[in-house]
């Protein structure tokens, strides 16, 4: 089935499409009125979009039976459309690391690995409910990851004792999160790396190593910690812009403007962050890439 075929046909021809590809579809569809749009909702529930419903009038997400994410909005005669496809996953081979050997297993043998390092890892876990999610975040901080924590109905985040940082999510239709990353040790090792590799400025290996080092930021390249913070900038932004404009019900049109041009923004930045995981990263740009990651679905689990 063709992504595109899985959504009905809005009745307005009028609009723009901001994403069309295997994994997102975005659209903004114009010149539709508020009966068009629950016309349109109740033709997204017939194909079956009904799975962990919310709907407030002006908004409706929703799942279907195979996992895809459907989003709808209607702000001032515009009707924006998301629809994600859902992760694909297989049996869950539990990470070996260390670091991963810190949390209980889940109950559910299902899942995928995102990201699997000797400093971190990133795990989707299928066929796990809310309650399950709930109970183990439980076993979690009975295990120790109960310091400074933080607990809502989606979310868990929490240190041990040592340092070592977890953040649980509920994505929605039976897919949980878990990230773990390890206490972050890389500036001790840079600085003494850069002392002895100045204590030998003769040696040319050493010079090398040196001048390789200063090109790093808090072992990252300049690049590459750019990039995320620009990310996390922009998403700090958007989640402060949508919690406006969910306390204007749509009704303030400036923020109706804002609107479509951050809706367009989010596609082309969630593109470029996506990309980044999928690059070959050192140990303290892999702790950093989860770090930010974590802080951003906080923010946005406050806005959903």
């Amino acid at each position: 089935m063709e992504f595109c075929e899985r959504l009905p046909k809005p009745k307005s021809n009028v609009g723009t499409i901001y994403s069309n590809d295997n994994d997102t579809l975005s659209i903004q569809v114009e010149k539709t009125s508020k009966s068009d749009y629950k016309a349109y909702v109740e033709e997204c529930k017939f194909m079956g979009y009904t799975v962990e419903s919310e709907n407030d009038g002006e908004c409706y997400d929703a799942f279907d039976v195979d996992g895809y994410a459907l989003s709808l909005d209607y702000i001032g005669g515009t009707m924006y459309i998301e629809l994600e496809a859902p992760t694909e996953m297989g049996t869950l081979n539990w990470p070996k690391s260390e670091i991963a050997g810190l949390l209980p297993m889940p109950k559910s043998t299902v899942g995928k690995i995102s990201t699997d390092t000797a400093e971190g890892c990133c795990i989707y876990v299928g066929e796990t409910s809310i309650d399950d999610f709930n109970i183990y975040a439980d076993e979690c901080s009975q295990i120790g990851f109960s310091v400074d924590y933080e607990r809502g109905d989606k979310f868990y985040n929490a240190e041990d004792e040592n340092g070592n940082q977890l953040s649980l999510s509920y994505q929605g239709n039976n897919v949980m999160i878990v990230q773990i990353r390890k206490i972050e040790e890389t500036e001790v090792e840079e600085t003494n790396a850069g002392t002895e590799t100045s204590a030998e400025p003769k040696q040319e290996e050493g010079e090398e190593k040196l001048s390789t080092e200063t090109q790093l930021i808090d072992g990252m390249h300049p690049e590459f910690k750019e990039a995320m913070d620009s990310y996390e900038m922009f998403m700090n932004e958007y989640c402060d812009f949508m919690k406006k404009y969910a306390e204007s019900n749509g009704t303030d049109l400036d923020l109706l403007a804002d609107y479509t041009e951050y809706m367009s923004k989010y596609t082309d930045v969630m593109g470029d962050f996506e990309a980044l995981g999928n690059e070959e990263m050192n140990t303290a740009e892999m702790a950093y890439y989860l770090e930010v990651q974590t802080r951003i679905n906080e923010k946005l689990l406050e806005i959903e």
